[in-house]
């Protein structure tokens, strides 16, 4: 099981660190109903990111693809799927360094957007944001197959996959919590993270995006080697 969690990493800190959604986080604390609204967000992440993994797992189990004599198609299947992480990831930094920074669909237009969000609202966002994103259902697909390769029993890799989801959001519960228990204190560092993040967000994804493509890459070149 650790082999497993070492395999998953790069996955995990990928769909973890993500300056947009972190933004978008702290716009909602500042909304009225500040942690209530958070908290749907994250809840709505969280949410689509079970149901793509229940569905991804689902259809990989119809396939055979989780079959014990498949065991060698299923870690080149792996190999394969950093593989393709790691072109979208490559072709995210482009997309974002030729991307406008302002208009109707640019982040600070959104981020005007959920300013006035409910709770309900953050949820549909938070759900809409992962569900609706091609690389992040390549991104949990890649941590199904990598689950289902240590061959656990269904139990264990069903709890496996909620552990990974909720640590996907963990950073989410801990800013939020720390807003909770001392609003005033972390509501000015938040503003300030606010302000870096915003002003340096392009430089920063595209680092980013680049770091965890060429990483992904190596992974799945090795594994296909």
């Amino acid at each position: 099981m650790t082999e497993m969690w070492i395999e998953l990493l790069p996955v995990l800190l990928a769909m973890m660190i993500s300056p947009a959604r972190t933004l978008a986080v702290i716009v909602l604390l500042h909304t009225p109903r500040s942690t209530t609204t958070a908290l749907g967000y994250v809840g709505g992440m969280a949410s689509a990111m079970l149901l793509q993994g229940a569905g991804l797992g689902a259809a990989m189990s119809l396939v055979g693809l989780t079959s014990d004599e498949r065991s060698g198609d299923l870690a080149i299947f792996v190999g394969a799927l950093f593989v393709v992480g790691g072109i979208i990831l490559l072709a995210g930094a482009l997309k974002i360094a030729t991307a406008p920074t302002s208009g109707g669909g640019s982040l600070a237009s959104v981020l005007d957007r959920l300013e006035h969000t409910e709770p309900a609202g953050a949820y549909k966002v938070g759900f809409g944001w992962l569900f609706a994103s091609p690389k992040q259902w390549v991104f949990v697909l890649t941590a199904v197959a990598v689950i289902f390769a240590a061959e656990l029993r269904p139990v264990g890799s069903l709890g496996n996959y909620a552990v990974f989801t909720l640590l996907v959001q963990a950073a989410y519960f801990v800013i939020i919590g720390a807003y909770a228990i001392a609003k005033v204190r972390v509501g000015r560092l938040l503003d300030t993270v606010f302000g870096w993040l915003r002003g340096h967000l392009r430089p920063t994804a595209i680092g980013l995006f680049v770091f965890f493509g060429i990483v992904f890459l190596i992974k799945g070149f090795s594994a296909l080697n």
